[in-house]
């Protein structure tokens, strides 16, 4: 019988890091989206050739004693900002609870131990085991004692994502430790924590990425040429290299075309709409 994990993805916008005195005290607090294609892990089947299985999967069953076989397929690339190794470590820690019925709050542990100890993520555990739409961090650590909420999203918004290169975690969080990156997000992020809500969220999203310049810094692609003119566009950020636009359906094939012709590769997503599971 062939048995399945899967999770959504999480693209973080705002972020604060919080050191702890060990990675189960270690994280982040933030705010982001849980988005779709999901990634997924099946038991039984053949790998695909050229497949590639990031050392998060094995390091996060690893730690629970177990070593699962299948086929993995991570539909988004990693180092691009979609938090695709904490899919990765939440995959093989789920795959190996299933196999040796560890429950799943110790599986989650293991996998962001696994992410806070190679310095990949620091709270993107936590978001994709909440997993629905807007995903607000309120205190840092592992799924279970990281507070941590989901806001739905309405069904008609999508996520048009344009890449202008991939970067190292390590970098982000670098850049993040500047003292102007602390205050502004640490500003913007109590704002949040006051009014949770979609409005609030892309308000203080688009207010720090415009403060910082990130879209012409990091994307070399400033948001207004992508965005002006378009009725229904929710909102913006950048996450790495990634311009991230939150748009209504009409208008998503001409955010796609503006982002092609500004020379970034296109992605299009989905709010994700349900946590991990097994299927």
């Amino acid at each position: 019988m062939v048995r399945c994990v899967s999770t959504p993805h999480h693209i973080t916008a705002l972020f604060r890091p919080v050191p702890g005195p060990g990675p189960g005290y270690s994280g982040s607090i933030g705010a982001g989206l849980a988005v779709e294609p999901r990634a997924r892990f099946c038991r039984g089947l053949e790998e695909l050739e050229g497949e590639y299985r990031l050392p998060q999967f094995e390091k996060a069953a690893g730690l629970l004693g177990a070593r699962p076989r299948g086929r993995l397929v991570h539909p988004l690339p990693p180092g691009r900002g979609y938090a695709v190794s904490a899919a990765s470590a939440i995959l093989g820690a789920l795959a190996a609870s299933v196999e040796s019925g560890v429950g799943v709050l110790r599986a989650y542990r293991a996998a962001h131990d696994v992410e806070v100890s190679m310095s990949t993520g620091l709270g993107d555990v936590a978001s994709i085991a909440c997993g629905i739409g807007l995903v607000i961090r309120y205190s840092p650590g592992p799924p279970g004692e990281a507070l941590v909420d989901c806001i739905p999203t309405g069904p008609g918004l999508y996520i048009v994502a344009g890449e202008a290169g991939s970067m190292d975690t390590s970098r982000l969080i670098g850049l993040y430790s500047s003292q102007r990156f602390v205050d502004e997000v640490s500003r913007s992020l109590s704002r949040i924590f006051r009014e949770p809500s979609l409005d609030r969220f892309f308000e203080e999203a688009e207010k720090v990425t415009t403060l910082l310049g990130l879209d012409s810094k990091l994307v070399g692609v400033e948001a207004g040429r992508i965005i002006t003119g378009v009725d229904d566009v929710y909102g913006y950020y950048v996450k790495k290299r990634v311009l991230v636009v939150a748009v209504g359906e009409e208008s998503v094939g001409e955010i796609a075309r503006r982002m092609a012709r500004a020379g970034l590769a296109v992605r299009l997503l989905k709010p994700s709409t349900g946590p991990p599971r097994v299927e």
